[in-house]
């Protein structure tokens, strides 16, 4: 069991048994997940918003609620639900932190708060992707953050299923290719036949992986949403993983023109 998954990758509201079994040893122990996840005190690495930059974050020891707590408006003690916060604090600056918090239901474990959410995590990292993709792109990727942090995985593949068109057809627009086919042609042709025929042209990452828009037209049209919330991170690491090495081409490309401009002036300066 990844504990660090169920923490800070598992949307809000995602369930799990309270008793789990693991393996140590060639025996099999019980234990509440609650505890386990309490206990956990790796070191992690994930986005500041403060500092806006990865940085290490170290676990706080963690705050149970008080279980029997007292109410104005009634007279008996009351013996609520056990709940408790899971916080971590940035390296950089302790003031900086992220808060997770889950309730024990019956004999299941719930998350029920994150901050900041997934979304502010990375809504800031979007604007890089300026280059390679239009103003309603980045829009949708960010709906697709949004989706994600309140677990619709289904929803959010759609729209990453949007982003990995776009940049497929986009390659197509700007690649220079001998006797290119029509748009009209390039447009009826198949997923897999139109990123053969802009192979050479698509970011590395991307061609090495283009079967995930199998996974993301799977995912909407058959996947139930616990299937597609566990191939999410790995599809959308995928699509981030690709839109920056994108990124990466188009800087080269405008370094490369800046320098051709800067020669070309020192030429005209020699004649």
């Amino acid at each position: 069991m990844n504990i660090e998954k169920i923490i800070f990758d598992s949307p809000l509201y995602s369930r799990w048994p309270r008793k789990v079994e693991i393996e140590e040893d060639q025996t099999i122990y019980e234990y509440d997940l609650d505890n386990l996840i309490s206990k956990f005190n790796e070191r992690v690495e994930r986005f500041c918003t403060k500092c806006e930059a990865n940085r290490v974050f170290a676990a706080d020891k963690n705050v149970f609620s008080v279980t029997n707590i007292h109410s104005p408006h009634y007279p008996n003690k009351i013996e609520d639900k056990p709940s408790f916060f899971k916080s971590f604090r940035c390296s950089s600056n302790q003031e900086h932190k992220i808060l997770y918090s889950f309730i024990v239901e019956g004999n299941e474990v719930i998350k029920i708060s994150e901050y900041p959410s997934k979304y502010d995590s990375v809504k800031d990292t979007f604007n890089n992707y300026k280059k390679v993709l239009e103003k309603e792109k980045i829009t949708e990727l960010s709906k697709a953050s949004q989706l994600e942090s309140f677990g619709y995985a289904i929803a959010s593949l759609l729209y990453y299923r949007r982003i990995f068109e776009r940049i497929i057809y986009k390659t197509y627009l700007d690649a220079e290719i001998d006797n290119k086919i029509s748009d009209k042609d390039y447009r009826h042709l198949k997923m897999d036949e139109k990123i053969k025929y802009i192979n050479d042209y698509l970011p590395e990452y991307f061609t090495e992986n283009s079967h995930i828009y199998g996974i993301l037209s799977k995912g909407i049209h058959e996947l139930e949403e616990k299937e597609c919330q566990e191939y999410l991170p790995i599809v959308k690491t995928i699509i981030f993983y690709s839109l920056d090495e994108a990124v990466d081409k188009k800087n080269k490309e405008l370094r490369k023109i800046e320098m051709s401009k800067k020669l070309n002036e020192i030429k005209s300066k020699l004649k």
